[in-house]
């Protein structure tokens, strides 16, 4: 019988230089499977950090397994599967439960004790090699600032060019570029000889105006979105609050932490893996590198702009049922909402105002229509008891299917465990019995003690995103009493009352234009709908509400 394969490849930027290419990695591995005799049907790659379960290419590979008969996963060696032991041991147990084996180039390891101990022993050195790289890495870049040198890759801030010499980098002053910096910090304060101060949405627009090359215009390795020449509100910004321009570079203003959540947040490429926030100011190092713009020129801008920040809360006061709780069908921007001539209010998309040119020509929604359809709608859910429990049960039965693959996994950690207890109590055995020198027994009782600890730490976290998301029979019922007693008021909600109802239930909507016909698809704990908002022209802003409902399951619409 021919043996069905994967091949499975992953590569981070730190390891390019250590022969671990993907190409390297993918030509060895098919010349494995034709040496085994295997049919090599699927390959899948990452250019991701080892260090978290949940990697895209992984996850496809995951996905195939469950699906289709796979009888072996091909790896290059075993910290291509995984930099964590743990991890190394659980997605093997997770592909091992739908028929799967893993070999790897690099290294047999028998099904068998020894195998196992020699394949966890290379694991824990491949943790070992990670944690030391970034321990060095983070130790180099903290004492390169503490010499008086910047660490910042080939991304100075706008105004610099980076110098360098071995081991070694400092920024100088780009003439060209600090003439903006000093032109941006001028129009938001002063303004110009025929108008007063700019707004940073008015300095964006008159860069574009004149056709000023922004940073990503100029070096390909930046990404940029917009057109040649085309700046927006947040480049401004960030000019305006980056204190490098008075003189002093800082390293290490963020640190990244562990906030419980790294094995189900979203995962980008190349980024940390726990939660980025800013360090206590005294733990920063400061460089001195040139100035191009005074201290009490910096400090003007930050006034004003908390000014205008406070100015800005206090225009959120009109009541906008809706807001922060609708997105674009089209361009994906939130829907904000805006008051025209002191009464007419609308939901405008966000995208729609961005300045200088906008990303998406959706038209705007009145919020009288839309605020009363999505009300009428929630009234209607909790008016009737059988819909309600029905929403809810959906809602649970969807959260159960995102949830089986974690309870997969929580039950191959609970595996682990008890065997890991087992190992233990083993030791204390073989010590008592004088088999083994002290040295090694101690060694392997550390290693399975921090692998215990490690699975530990990953139950927790799986099981508290599982606790989260699952709507439990008592947060059932406390939603079914909360609307029996609240339905009698209903009619007489204030928009207090609405808002809180709305927070309750987590009511959002996605608003689309169909065959030029304005709908939204409303959602929340309860259940789900699309309704038609009004027929329209895409230019019109008017309308009333249309009289058809369609139920339905909302259809993806691109971003």
């Amino acid at each position: 019988m021919t043996l069905q394969a994967v091949l499975y490849a992953r590569v981070s930027t730190d390891e390019q230089a250590k022969g671990y290419s993907l190409q390297t990695q993918f030509e060895a591995g098919r010349k494995y499977a034709v040496e085994k005799g295997y049919v090599l049907v699927s390959e899948f790659l990452d250019d991701y950090t080892g260090a978290s379960l949940d990697r895209p290419g992984l996850n496809q590979l995951r996905a195939k397994v469950a699906a289709e008969p796979v009888n072996v996963v091909i790896v290059y060696d075993v910290d291509r599967l995984a930099r964590k032991s743990v991890y190394q041991m659980i997605i093997e147990e997770e592909l091992a439960k739908h028929g799967a084996r893993v070999e790897y180039v690099l290294g047999q390891y028998a099904d068998n004790d020894e195998g196992r101990l020699q394949k966890q022993i290379r694991s824990s050195i491949a943790e070992y090699e990670k944690a030391k790289i970034l321990e060095r890495s983070k130790r180099g870049k903290r004492g390169k600032a503490q010499s008086g040198y910047v660490v910042v890759a080939a991304r100075p801030p706008y105004g610099y060019c980076v110098k360098r010499e071995p081991h070694k980098s400092w920024l100088e002053i780009d003439e060209e570029e600090a003439r903006i910096v000093r032109l941006v910090f001028d129009w938001y304060l002063y303004g110009d000889e025929q108008s007063g101060p700019f707004t940073m949405v008015g300095v964006a627009i008159r860069l574009t105006a004149l056709h000023v090359l922004t940073r990503g215009d100029k070096q390909k390795h930046v990404a940029k979105k917009r057109g040649a020449g085309v700046w927006t509100c947040a480049m401004i910004r960030h000019i305006l609050t980056n204190e490098t321009y008075t003189g002093i570079w800082h390293y290490g203003k963020t640190k990244m932490i562990s906030d419980g959540q790294e094995a189900t947040r979203k995962q980008k490429a190349k980024t940390g893996l726990g939660k980025q926030v800013a360090r206590p100011r005294e733990e920063w190092v400061a460089v001195t590198v040139p100035a191009i713009i005074d201290r009490s020129m910096f400090d003007k801008a930050q006034a004003r702009m908390k000014i205008n920040a406070e100015q800005a809360k206090r225009n959120t006061k009109r009541e906008y049922l809706l807001g922060r709780r609708l997105r674009c069908a089209k361009c994906g921007y939130t829907y904000v909402g805006i008051t025209r001539r002191e009464k007419n209010k609308y939901y405008v998309c966000h995208g729609v105002q961005q300045v200088p040119i906008p990303v998406c020509n959706m038209p705007s929604f009145r919020v009288d229509l839309l605020d009363y359809m999505v009300w009428e709608w929630v009234k209607e859910m909790m008016q009737h008891p059988e819909r309600l429990a029905e929403g809810v049960r959906a809602e649970q039965a969807e959260a159960e299917r995102i949830n089986n693959p974690l309870r997969e996994r929580l039950a191959i950690i609970a595996a682990r465990l008890a065997e890991t207890e087992k190992q233990l109590a083993r030791l204390i055995d073989l010590y008592l019995v004088g088999e083994f020198p002290k040295d090694v027994l101690t060694e392997r009782k550390l290693r399975l003690e921090k692998d215990k600890a490690d699975l530990t730490r990953e139950r927790a976290e799986l099981g508290q995103h599982i606790k989260t998301v699952t709507l439990t029979e008592m947060q059932i019922t406390e939603i079914e009493t909360f609307c029996a007693e609240v339905r009698a008021g209903l009619d007489h909600a204030t928009f207090a009352d609405k808002r809180r109802y709305f927070d309750l239930l987590d009511v959002r909507g996605t608003l689309a234009l169909e065959n030029n016909e304005k709908v939204i698809y409303i959602q929340c704990k309860l259940g789900q709908q699309r309704r038609s908002v009004a027929l329209t022209s895409h230019l019109s802003n008017t309308g009333v509400i249309g009289m058809t409902i369609c139920v339905c399951q909302p259809t993806p619409h691109s971003p």
